[in-house]
């Protein structure tokens, strides 16, 4: 490695056209692996050209030890069916593993070796010669450089890792663990090898002189009517020899359509090892641009991405190039007359509506499959996702720029990065250069919103200081919060965000309820949510053993919920209230079934509230969480199979861009605007209130004014729950529709609502951290008694899309109306739906649509509804 020196540079400015001599640059994927019990040699021997490798396993680097050992040798199968995880030895992971690769390359001038991420600690080995050890190499979130140049050869070079896994837990939380690596927390069980091995990239670069071109950023400041924009450029030089280096470094940004903006020079010196931070400067450089195409959030405008490439050039060749694209926008964050962080992006606040993401249990995920989970996020009409702990690699901040994907990072809560009492020089030192090297990594990126530094705790004072001195090194353009929690710091004061919960169930009548005490739809909610989420039927097969499926141990969660060994593992908190409310079930279907109805209202009323209240007394939430690590019946808007459930399209339809609501506090009917741009007047407010049996009970109509930009209005009110009970009597259980058309009568927004004249009371003395529970419950038992119903059905299905039209020839609602399309007795998932989980009104048409990857043959499709629900099962109806 080299060192990072004070800056010395002389500049000036130019325009030059520059040779283009590309470096070598290779990422090793192909090794094989072992574990240090099965081989004895040493590191030299093992980094030696040649060295026989029979019987060790494949490795497909990035790959931690168990996702080698499954995904490329078949080892473990089905380890997340049942219990098949607890079975997998974890003691074979406290010794060491050693990865190995060989490849060719043509060195040149200079030879950089990087690791992108390595779990835990290494001995690095090249051709017989140690390069780095255990003592140095220590930290998940580091990338380590090294430079080898006159350690490669010219023919076959020979790379061993010697890898050792971490020591971090959050759970239980009496452990004192201080290895600052990566865990789940109480959000899945504990990977049997602490997710030890090259779980990112590594790359070998032989460059074209001795000068390397890293960490590239863009720092934009806009004008208070954003039509002007000032920028500064930087980036880290690093001389990778021992003599001093002159050369020319250039700028080149080009717009989204491939126009030349700017072209910018300097000539300069790089002192010996160095490593230095560069700037062009708007005081020397022509850096202003006027009227400049910005980036924004997707549903703020178009995420407009420039193209920027540095170069380094020396001697007549170019050292170094490197091209990333890169947004010109500007984020912010304030206090509000409330104390509630609000940010702004562009000069524009925005209310974040976004959800936890958390990789898979064992690190993997490749493009596809994270294009598939962030395009779920966007149809969901969700504009950020946070990441606590898990540093994602740089294809998904790639796809996030390009979908106008807003993202939070922080450090994680509970284990070794909030240990802060047991930390001792060695986690300060790995601490700082992990903040060093994610603040570099992540600076250019513009859909980064924020930074969290720490999570449910305030960290200390000399930890907070380094962190956010290590933001002003690195220019880190962006909003620093010091905790996820709400908390004051004697440095940078209040942070203006609550962690306060919940993360098991609630009645949809808390979020408005609570207007200062927990959870409730006020300020910025880090994370929280209506907690549990049963999987479908079809996911639970393919989870759960069929003889454990039903009668399940009492509230056990099929072994599938969060960490066994924290809060979260068992339903019961789901499940009293679920019998309580809608009558005991008799059937695995009459249970999921119930189960997502209870789900699908919980958490459309979580969104609305805060949506509701935005600005006002509401500026964020996030949703805990977007998905799971492994398959879960709690925390997740879709399921680990990228099955999308009552939360995904609950959350789609409280989000939706103009949305009519219902209120829980008062029985107020509203309009959301999430449109940045107003709407016209002549809309149509319908609100009805029936029966079961579709008898009018209230009905009223209002012809909408103009709506503004980003706003919620309050429209009229409707009978309150007890004004129905004086009507139709206690332990009723009745229907709100509220639709909104357009002047030629098209649907803009449908909301149907089940209450009962008997409430939900919520014991408000009794609330914890983690929910609020009830003092008595609502009663929909009648639902129970709703005849069955025969929709009518067409279809028309290719091979990657479809439209299903259901119409309902009976006198009762088809209630809670669920579309599958199924193709050889499985799901076809991931798959895109313009709705589900809805109900079709007596006489009344629905159609929807559908579209997915190109199937073999056409998918069957298959309609599920409330309505068909009997002691035996439920009744599928193929279209």
């Amino acid at each position: 490695m080299y060192l990072q020196v004070a800056q010395f540079l002389v500049v000036c400015f130019m325009s030059i056209s520059w040779p283009h001599v590309a470096a070598d640059i290779q990422d090793l994927t192909s090794w094989k692996l072992v574990s240090s019990e099965n081989i004895n040699a040493s590191g030299a021997a093992i980094s030696t050209p040649g060295f026989a490798v029979g019987g060790w396993y494949n490795a497909t680097v990035p790959c931690t030890v168990m996702a080698c050992l499954i995904d490329d040798n078949g080892l473990f199968p089905d380890v997340f069916f049942g219990g098949n995880i607890e079975l997998v030895n974890a003691s074979a992971f406290d010794v060491s593993w050693w990865y190995r690769t060989e490849f060719s390359l043509v060195p040149g001038p200079a030879v950089v070796l990087t690791f992108h991420g390595l779990n835990y600690r290494a001995n690095v080995w090249l051709n017989g010669v140690q390069i780095a050890s255990s003592a140095d190499v220590a930290g998940a979130f580091r990338y380590f450089e090294f430079t080898v140049t006159d350690t490669v050869v010219s023919s076959v070079n020979a790379l061993a890792v010697e890898v050792f896994r971490p020591h971090d837990r959050s759970l239980p939380s009496t452990n004192h663990d201080t290895d600052l690596a990566i865990t789940f927390v109480d959000w899945a069980p504990v990977p049997p090898d602490s997710n030890m091995g090259l779980w990112r990239s590594v790359q070998v670069a032989s460059l074209g002189g001795p000068v390397s071109v890293r960490y590239p950023s863009v720092e934009t400041v806009l004008s208070a009517n954003n039509t002007i924009a000032t920028l500064t450029i930087l980036a880290e030089l690093g001389n990778r020899g021992n003599v001093r280096v002159p050369g020319n470094f250039t700028a080149e940004i080009r717009d989204p359509d491939g126009r030349l903006l700017i072209n910018i020079t300097q000539n300069l010196y790089v002192h010996a090892a160095a490593a230095v931070t560069v700037y062009f400067e708007p005081t020397a450089f022509p850096l202003v641009l006027q009227s400049p195409q910005l980036w924004w959030p997707w549903q703020m405008g178009a995420p407009a991405l420039h193209t920027l490439t540095l170069r380094f050039d020396f001697e007549g060749v170019v050292s170094d190039e490197l091209t990333v694209q890169f947004g010109i926008r500007q984020m912010s964050s304030e206090l509000d007359a409330n104390g509630h962080r609000l940010y702004s992006v562009n000069n524009q606040p925005i209310l974040v509506r976004g959800a936890g993401w958390t990789p898979d249990l064992f690190l993997r995920g490749t493009p596809d499959r994270v294009a598939q989970e962030l395009a779920y996020a966007r149809d969901m009409n969700m504009n950020a996702l946070r990441l606590e702990g898990k540093m994602n690699p740089d294809f998904f901040f790639d796809m996030t720029d390009q979908l106008g994907m807003l993202v939070i990072p922080g450090w994680c809560c509970c284990d070794a990065w909030q240990h802060w009492k047991w930390w001792k020089a060695e986690q300060y030192n790995i601490s700082a250069e992990s903040m060093n090297t994610q603040f570099k990594r992540l600076r250019i990126r513009a859909s980064v919103l924020a930074f969290y530094i720490s999570s449910d705790e305030l960290p200390p004072k000399d930890v907070e200081q380094e962190y956010l001195n290590s933001g002003f090194a690195t220019s880190w353009p962006n909003p620093i919060t010091s905790a996820a929690s709400a908390a004051t710091s004697k440095i940078t004061g209040p942070t203006g965000v609550k962690m306060s919960g919940p993360y098991s169930w609630v009645p949809p009548n808390y979020w408005l309820e609570d207007t200062s005490l927990v959870g409730g739809a006020f300020g910025f909610l880090t994370e929280g949510g209506p907690g549990e989420n049963p999987l479908t039927l079809e996911s639970l097969l393919r989870t759960v053993p069929t003889a454990d499926l039903w009668p399940p141990q009492p509230n056990n969660c099929w072994g599938h919920c969060g960490s066994p060994l924290g809060f979260y593992a068992v339903l019961d908190r789901f499940n009293g209230p679920l019998t309580a409310r809608y009558g005991a079930a008799t059937s695995l279907a009459d249970y999921l079934e119930t189960a997502h109805v209870q789900s699908y209202e919980g958490h459309r009323a979580f969104f609305e509230g805060y949506s509701r209240n935005k600005y006002a007394s509401a500026t964020g939430l996030v949703q805990w969480m977007l998905n799971n690590a492994w398959p879960m019946n709690i925390w997740h808007q879709y399921d680990y199979y990228l099955n999308p459930g009552p939360a995904y399209f609950a959350t789609k339809r409280a989000c939706e861009p103009v949305h009519i609501m219902y209120s829980y506090d008062d029985a107020s009917v509203w309009v959301v605007n999430s449109l940045y741009q107003p709407m016209a007047a002549g809309l149509l407010a319908i609100a009805d209130v029936l029966t079961l049996t579709n008898a009018m009970v209230f009905n009223h109509t209002l012809l909408l004014q103009s709506v503004d930009p980003d706003s919620s209005v309050p429209l009229f009110k409707i009978p309150s729950q007890a004004q129905v009970a004086a009507l139709l009597g206690a332990d009723q259980t009745y229907l709100v529709r509220l639709r909104l058309l357009d002047p030629s009568a098209s649907v803009v927004s449908e909301n149907v609502y089940w209450l009962s004249t008997t409430p939900d009371v919520l014991d408000w003395a009794n609330s914890t951290w983690y929910n609020t529970p009830c003092s008595s419950y609502a009663n929909f038992s009648q639902l129970r008694s709703l005849p069955p119903v025969t929709l009518a059905q067409s279809a028309q299905v290719n091979q990657t899309s479809a439209s299903i039209t259901l119409t309902n020839p009976s006198q009762a609602v088809a209630f809670f109306v669920r579309l599958r399309l199924v193709l050889d007795g499985s799901d076809v998932l991931p798959i895109i739906w313009s709705d589900n989980y809805f109900h079709v009104f007596p006489g009344e048409k629905r159609t929807v649509t559908a579209s997915f990857a190109a199937q073999s043959a056409e998918p069957q499709p298959v309609v599920e509804l409330w309505n068909a629900i009997s002691g035996s099962g439920r009744t599928l109806h193929a279209v």
